[in-house]
């Protein structure tokens, strides 16, 4: 593929992400990364898990911060800003030009990204909430890039979106697949998966 038809095409992925958040509150692209990228970034996660690095994740800010099972069961690993992991530097290109195109056309002001890879072990979820929190207004948008492969229906773990006055979205987690959202509008959950772990990259979007 030519640099152009590249350049064209991530064009119109990041378009079709932001007219799903103008029409729907929410914005889906399918293979936002490549087959490859999601292998590999699916591998860096697994080998995280398997090097004891993955942190029980916890609710609130840094202020805040508690660990509750009971709404949040995922284990996380911060991705650095200045990575040379080859799959996180294609990761953060990619989100990076998404900003770029975003302040560009939307006139967001969009300064900072922040992300971190997502585990879930079977039977683990993150019940009902918002992204952004109450005594800090950073988080403008939220995204989530999942790293499964081969997930069907049966796997469960859906990310069910609930946008205010439409029905409930829910979302298979496709690897490849970007969601796109309001960090302080989009109520979101993550139901339990049934067979394997699920595994995703949450990023956000900061002014």
């Amino acid at each position: 593929m030519d640099k152009d038809q590249e350049e064209n095409d991530e064009k119109n992925q990041f378009e079709e992400l932001i007219q799903g958040l103008i029409d729907n509150k929410y914005g889906c692209s399918n293979d936002f990364v490549n087959k490859n990228t999601v292998t590999g970034l699916r591998e860096n996660i697994l080998q995280a898990d398997q090097n004891g690095v993955l942190q029980a994740a916890g609710i609130g800010n840094q202020k805040n911060h508690i660990q509750n099972s009971l709404i949040r069961g995922d284990k996380i690993k911060w991705i650095e800003e200045k990575s040379i992991n080859e799959f996180e530097v294609i990761y953060l290109k990619k989100v990076g030009n998404f900003i770029s195109h975003l302040n560009k056309t939307c006139f967001t002001s969009i300064k900072s990204l922040e992300s971190h890879y997502a585990n879930y072990k079977p039977k683990s979820f993150y019940k009902r909430h918002l992204d952004q929190f109450k005594n800090e207004k950073g988080r403008q948008f939220s995204l989530v890039l999942f790293l499964n492969e081969d997930w069907h229906t049966e796997d469960g773990g859906m990310l069910s979106l609930y946008p205010e006055g439409k029905d409930q979205q829910d979302i298979s987690p496709i690897g490849g697949r970007m969601v796109f959202f309001r960090s302080d509008e989009m109520e979101h959950e993550v139901h339990p998966s049934f067979t394997r772990e699920r595994r995703s990259i949450a990023g956000w979007l900061k002014n």
